[in-house]
């Protein structure tokens, strides 16, 4: 998303660039940015309630609807402009008349909105670079009414309009301190991850397996999961598991992988789609992202990735 929005940006200068050179800076067009900025606010809205792991999130796609018809819009009058149509002049009026007019307050709305959600819901965001982000929208924000209010005041605005400029490149460079965060998280995570299997494997070697009923624990774990319903949480973990069984996370782990050939995460989103199955057979009219939330899936990807490997098709094909 953030990529997106990059290339939003960059699109949107690389149009102001075209239309200062081709018809100067009194024309209506430059009074008119690309329309394309408009998704800007769309993006930062799904990043926020990403963070905040909203299930509301999928909606807002309905919103692109009614902004493509305004990029769509605004395409064709520029269009005809180029053709050198005298129409072109009266739809630029109107676009920028219905449009444009209220595009500040969409944009310091939108960020506004996010900025809110983000601290309201700070304490129930489990992402590292939410305080950053946040910090990051407030940024924008501030340029944004800056920008603005240098134009509302009759300032140079075209002096203002290259540090606005000259800003993008600040956010551009958080962007790329954010993925380099990011990356390096991945790396801890998946050290982490391969220190845990070493510790678990050195374990396995110095423990008598024989004296472990792995059958006893492998039918404990099928009827946890055929009669409980707590692995639904999208937080469920390996830890809790071993404790609503009385059995050492090490003989779990033993018991996933050498008798029910998969591993703790696999198996427990496997139950999921299974669940999510059932569920949608008893309410067919059911919206699938709505049940595969409530079934315990973080994203619509994971979600996908596991039901189509366990039916070999995806849930629109599903033949139930």
């Amino acid at each position: 998303m953030l990529l997106l929005y990059i290339v939003t940006v960059v699109l949107d200068m690389g149009y102001e660039y075209f239309i200062i050179n081709r018809f100067g800076y009194e024309s209506v067009l430059y009074e008119i940015p690309c329309s394309l900025r408009i998704f800007k606010g769309l993006l930062f809205l799904y990043i926020t309630l990403y963070l905040i792991e909203s299930k509301w999130r999928d909606k807002l796609k309905y919103l692109l609807y009614p902004f493509c018809m305004i990029v769509l819009f605004h395409t064709f009058a520029l269009s005809i402009k180029l053709f050198g149509y005298k129409e072109a002049d009266s739809l630029l009026h109107l676009y920028k008349t219905c449009f444009f007019n209220f595009y500040i307050y969409y944009w310091t709305g939108s960020l506004s909105v996010c900025i809110f959600l983000l601290y309201v819901f700070q304490n129930r965001t489990k992402n590292p670079f939410a305080k950053k982000f946040r910090l990051f929208l407030s940024f924008v924000l501030l340029s944004a009414l800056a920008f603005w209010g240098s134009f509302t005041l009759g300032l140079d605005v075209l002096l203002f309009q290259k540090i606005y400029s000259l800003l993008f490149l600040v956010q551009f460079a958080w962007i790329l301190y954010v993925y380099i965060l990011t990356y390096q998280e991945q790396l801890k995570k998946l050290a982490a991850a391969i220190a845990e299997e070493i510790t678990v494997k050195e374990k396995y070697q110095y423990k008598d397996l024989s004296k472990i009923n792995f059958e006893d624990i492998k039918h404990s774990i099928s009827e946890f999961y055929s009669n409980s319903r707590v692995y639904l949480d999208e937080g469920f973990t390996l830890e809790q598991l071993s404790q609503y069984l009385s059995v050492s996370k090490t003989d779990l782990t033993i018991t996933f992988s050498q008798y029910l050939s998969s591993n703790f995460h696999e198996y427990t989103n496997r139950n999921r789609v299974l669940q999510f199955r059932r569920m949608l057979e008893e309410e067919p009219d059911a919206n699938v992202t709505d049940l595969a939330y409530q079934c315990g899936f973080k994203s619509k990807s994971t979600f996908y990735k596991y039901f189509k490997k366990e039916f070999n098709c995806l849930p629109s094909e599903y033949a139930f």
